[in-house]
């Protein structure tokens, strides 16, 4: 259950967030008027000019649009070439089949570092939009929460446990965020949680704790909208300095758009 890595102890860490790549099985292929592969290039090609020493690289989910074996086996041979320790959850648009979950293993995940612990949960539910984080998971991260209980804790998932204030995303959210978070009330030591699905910059707290979300690299979702609407803004990505006494900060950057004008106007994706 638990996965320890071996880190010198600075005095912090980089973790980058990424999600929402919706990569294609063929990398020549559009999604909404755009190549998702050449934009995630282009975010991740940033990222090493900006952050070249991070210490982790965290994937929120809807890594694939297209969610067949190439893909998946495109991403994390990418990932390798860059250097970076790299992570990531399954998205609604992805295949529990093919996903590339941590340890080869679809559980909740632990990853030491430091004064903090990483986890990754698997909020994503086969042939569903909306999430959904289920009881064997739920005793997974309670117990986990118990044995790393001397470490900060910074979750990372898919689904956005709280309301955007956009109707047609929130039909679309983690729909048990109140057993999620009667774990999180048991314990003090979680201080973050990371998500995706939204595709923009978010912050809601709750008892303290941080939930975050974050652009996506491609493609991005016009806040506060009732009906699906896409937005012009860069795609982008997060990045959070964890620091040894438990707190942190974050940022959210974007990259210059190289793309011809995605489609606006479409309903749906």
């Amino acid at each position: 259950m638990t996965l320890k890595q071996s880190h010198d102890q600075p005095q912090g860490w980089t973790i980058i967030q990424i999600s929402d790549t919706h990569l294609m099985n063929q990398d020549d292929l559009e999604f909404v008027h755009m190549n998702p592969e050449q934009s995630f290039h282009r975010v991740m090609a940033q990222i090493q000019h900006e952050y070249p020493h991070a210490h982790a690289l965290i994937h929120t989910g809807d890594l694939a649009q297209v969610p067949a074996p190439e893909t998946y086996q495109r991403y994390p041979s990418f990932m390798q070439g860059t250097g970076f320790a790299h992570y990531q959850v399954p998205g609604n648009h992805d295949s529990e089949e093919f996903f590339p979950f941590h340890d080869q293993q679809n559980k909740v995940h632990a990853i030491s570092m430091g004064n903090w612990c990483l986890v990754l949960l698997n909020s994503a539910v086969k042939g569903k939009i909306d999430g959904w984080i289920g009881t064997e998971q739920l005793q997974q991260l309670d117990l986990i929460l118990n044995q790393h209980a001397e470490q900060h804790i910074l979750i990372a998932c898919h689904h956005h446990p709280f309301e955007m204030q956009s109707r047609w995303i929130d039909q679309h959210i983690l729909k048990n965020t109140e057993h999620l978070t009667d774990v999180l009330a048991k314990h003090s030591n979680v201080k973050l949680v990371l998500c995706g699905h939204v595709h923009q910059a978010s912050e809601n707290q709750w008892h303290g704790i941080h939930f975050l979300s974050t652009p996506s690299t491609c493609v991005q979702f016009k806040p506060h909208s009732d009906d699906f609407a896409l937005d012009d803004e860069a795609p982008g990505y997060r990045v959070v300095h964890l620091k040894a006494n438990g707190e942190f900060s974050t940022q959210v950057h974007r990259t210059q758009p190289i793309q011809k004008k995605i489609n606006i106007e479409i309903t749906g994706y």
